[in-house]
C-alpha cells in the first residue's frame, strides 16, 4: 500500500493540488503520479475534481493512470468538475513508444541539408511540386500514392497499408494528415525516411519521368509517392486555413557530432516533415533528459523554430489524429538559419538536467 503521508508532503503533490503547473513540472516524478492519498485519490483525481485544466492535460500527456479508483470507487474522469475537463479524458494521447514523433534521434539527425544556396534549391523544389498539384488531377496523384508507393512499402504489412489508405480516403485531402499523425501505424517514420533519402534529387527523377511519358505533364510522376504526398499537403487549397507563423518546439537526442550541423549561423533546409508543438511541455514529455552522456554520447536538445512564411508550416492541432498536442507541422524544403546555440538546464524531479537549446529562424526567401 502506498505511503499516503509521504505523498501529501511532496512538492509535486502540493503543486498539483494548488494548480501550480510550473512547480509540478520542476518536481515531476513518474513514481508519484500513480500514488494515492488517504482518500484513495491520485493527483489526477484531485486536479480533475477541482477543474485544473492545465494540470489535468499535463498529467494525461505524461500518461497518468486513469483507471485507479478512490475510496468511493470513482476514477478521475468521474470526478471531472466540468465538461471541458471531461473532454480531456476523451482525447487520444500519444503513447510513450511514439517518442520520436516530437523528438529526433541520432540516426535521422532531423533530415536537414546544409547548403550555401539553400534558398534557390528550396524555391525550385517547391515550384516543381506545385506544378503537380496544378496540372495533375488529384485522383491521379492519390492513385500513385496508393499503388506506386504505399502498396510497395515492405516495412508495412498489408493491414497497415490498408489502414493508411482507409484514413486518407475518408476525408480527402484531410486524411493525409490523419494518416501521418496516427501513432498505431507510425507511417510518418517511413515517409520522412523516404523523403530524406531522395531529398532534392526528386526533381531529376521527376524530369526523367516526364521525358519517359512523352512530356505528358498531366500524369503523376512514377516512383515519387512520398513527394506527391508532401506536394498535396503543401499546395492543396484545403490546407490554406491552417497556414501558420510563430514559434514552435521540437526535441532531439543526438551526439556531439550531430550538433555541428547546428552551429550558429549555419543555414539548414528540411528534407522531410518536422512535427513541432507550440507547447514546449509536449516536447519535454518525450525528451530523454536522463541520457548518460559518458556512455552513449547523446545530448538532449530543445529546438525553437521561428516560422515567418505562412506557407512553411501548418497548425494541425484540430485535424491531427491526436488532438490537443498543439502540433505545428513544418513542411519539407523550409530554410532556417541557426541564430543561437547554448547550454542550459531543466529542473525535473527536483534535479537539474543538462540540455542544449538551439534557436532557428526561417530565412526570408531570396532567390535572385
Amino acid at each position: 500500500m502506498t505511503d499516503s503521508s509521504s505523498l501529501t508532503q511532496s512538492v509535486f503533490y502540493m503543486a498539483c493540488c494548488n494548480n501550480n503547473l510550473k512547480t509540478a513540472l520542476e518536481n515531476f516524478k513518474p513514481s508519484e503520479v500513480n500514488k494515492i492519498d488517504a482518500d484513495g485519490n491520485t493527483v489526477l483525481h484531485i486536479a480533475s475534481s477541482r477543474g485544473y485544466i492545465d494540470i489535468v492535460r499535463f498529467l494525461l500527456r505524461y500518461h497518468a493512470p486513469r483507471t485507479i479508483r478512490n475510496n468511493n470507487g470513482l476514477i478521475a474522469e468521474q470526478l471531472a468538475m466540468n465538461e471541458e475537463i471531461k473532454m480531456l479524458f476523451n482525447v487520444n494521447v500519444r503513447p510513450k513508444s511514439d517518442s520520436d514523433y516530437f523528438v529526433a534521434k541520432t540516426s535521422d539527425v532531423e533530415w536537414v541539408d546544409t547548403y550555401n544556396n539553400a534558398d534557390r534549391i528550396s524555391y525550385e523544389n517547391l515550384e516543381h511540386m506545385k506544378r503537380w498539384v496544378l496540372k495533375v488531377p488529384l485522383q491521379k496523384l492519390l492513385d500513385e500514392i496508393y499503388n506506386g508507393y504505399i502498396n510497395k512499402l515492405q516495412k508495412l504489412d498489408e493491414k497497415q497499408q490498408e489502414a493508411i489508405k482507409d484514413l486518407t480516403k475518408k476525408e480527402i485531402p484531410k486524411g493525409l494528415i490523419k494518416a501521418y499523425t496516427c501513432p498505431s501505424i507510425s507511417f510518418y517514420k517511413i515517409l520522412n525516411e523516404d523523403l530524406a533519402e531522395v531529398g532534392s534529387d526528386f526533381r531529376f527523377l521527376s524530369t526523367q519521368n516526364l521525358i519517359n511519358s512523352g512530356y505528358l505533364d498531366n500524369e503523376a510522376p512514377k516512383g515519387l509517392g512520398q513527394h506527391i504526398f508532401a506536394a498535396i499537403i503543401i499546395n492543396h487549397p484545403y490546407f490554406r486555413p491552417f497556414y501558420w507563423t510563430g514559434t514552435s518546439y521540437r526535441g532531439m537526442n543526438v551526439t556531439q557530432h550531430d550538433l555541428k550541423e547546428y552551429d550558429k549561423d549555419n543555414i539548414v533546409m528540411t528534407r522531410s516533415f518536422l512535427s513541432t508543438s507550440k507547447d514546449p511541455i509536449v516536447v519535454e514529455c518525450f525528451l530523454d533528459l536522463d541520457t548518460n552522456h559518458d556512455y552513449d554520447n547523446r545530448i538532449p536538445v530543445i529546438c525553437t523554430y521561428e516560422v515567418k512564411n505562412p506557407r512553411s508550416s501548418l497548425d494541425i492541432n484540430t485535424i491531427s489524429f491526436i488532438e490537443n498536442e498543439d502540433e505545428v507541422l513544418i513542411l519539407p524544403f523550409v530554410v532556417f538559419r541557426v541564430t543561437e546555440k547554448r547550454d542550459d538546464e531543466i529542473n525535473r524531479g527536483n534535479s537539474m538536467h543538462r540540455v542544449i537549446r538551439i534557436k532557428l529562424e526561417e530565412r526570408v526567401r531570396n532567390v535572385s
